[in-house]
């Protein structure tokens, strides 16, 4: 049997919603609310399609600010609260050409993972969307909601800065990620005797996933090999976000290349775009700064890496 027929079926499979793309980061500021926006507006405006931009940082949305929209009757805590049927329900127009929102709840009762049964479901009712496109804000941090909302999609884009801060942890978010797969996979085929044998090697932040895999082999060369076939269909997208100088954009490449090293996934470095502190003052005035400022080039580069989406056909 080839290995590519012996994966398991993946309830959050990135390989199914083309449709989908989610922005994540391992930490809070490094701009995702706002490359969202951005990137709905302008793909929304490229395209006959319509987008979606859904919020679904739960217990801390902000994506409304970036569009310049302040109320909503209903959002996504309606639909999770069973106040509203059909996620359908809770979507509300922008300002902006076939980009529509379905907008996020503040309720601090949201920043606690969702009830597994009502994640499912939620996740059900954005894949009906299949006539839009769709990008969703997701929360930071490594909560299974981030990481199963991420793990749904395809692709699913990370956004670092460059400091050591935000590198540590969207590198202990991937790691996550593929904590997340491993033990979906251990479930699927049973083999929970193999892992209680290494099961520090998963959880042990200092031990490469590399060095997990060796660990497996060294057990069952079956099971290593369809593990490390699973891990290499997750691929990720990478963008450095408030860039200064030529150092800063270098490190997307040298991300991808210690991810792939140490993670043994491959991670598709696709821009950086540069800092500009007139993005604060567009917050500020809920103007999109991808409008206010087109020729800026941080709004130049936002275009760029729509465009290289797009042209991949990865949204």
């Amino acid at each position: 049997m080839e290995p590519e027929q012996k994966f398991p079926m993946l309830p959050f499979d990135p390989n199914q919603n083309n449709n989908i793309l989610s922005i994540a980061a391992g930490k809070g500021g490094t701009g995702k609310s706002f490359l969202a926006a951005s990137l709905g507006i302008y793909i929304a405006d490229q395209n006959k399609n319509e987008v979606l931009l859904i919020d679904a940082d739960l217990g801390g949305p902000n994506l409304h600010t970036f569009l310049g929209v302040k109320e909503a009757e209903l959002d996504l805590g309606h639909f999770i609260t069973n106040r509203v049927a059909n996620l359908q329900e809770t979507v509300i127009f922008t300002p902006f050409k076939n980009l529509h929102l379905i907008k996020g709840t503040d309720n601090v009762f949201f920043t606690a993972n969702l009830n597994y049964n009502k994640k499912l479901k939620l996740l059900r009712h954005i894949k009906a969307f299949d006539d839009k496109r769709i990008i969703i804000d997701i929360g930071t941090g490594t909560s299974y909601n981030c990481i199963d909302f991420f793990l749904f999609s395809n692709p699913g884009i990370l956004v670092v800065n460059p400091e050591p801060t935000s590198v540590e942890n969207a590198y202990y978010f991937l790691k996550t990620c593929i904590i997340r797969i491993l033990k979906l996979v251990i479930d699927f085929f049973g083999i929970h005797d193999l892992m209680k044998k290494i099961a520090e090697q998963i959880t042990d932040t200092s031990k490469s996933i590399y060095s997990f895999l060796n660990e497996v082999i060294s057990y069952d060369k079956f099971y290593a090999e369809i593990i490390h076939s699973t891990l290499l269909r997750f691929k990720p997208c990478l963008i450095i976000n408030k860039t200064r100088n030529p150092s800063d954009i270098l490190l997307g490449k040298t991300m991808a290349e210690v991810v792939q090293k140490y993670l043994v996934i491959d991670m598709d470095f696709i821009g950086s775009i540069p800092f500009d502190d007139r993005v604060h003052s567009s917050i500020k005035e809920y103007k999109p700064f991808l409008l206010q400022y087109p020729d800026s080039d941080a709004s130049r580069s936002i275009r760029s890496i729509a465009d290289k989406l797009l042209e991949k056909n990865r949204i």
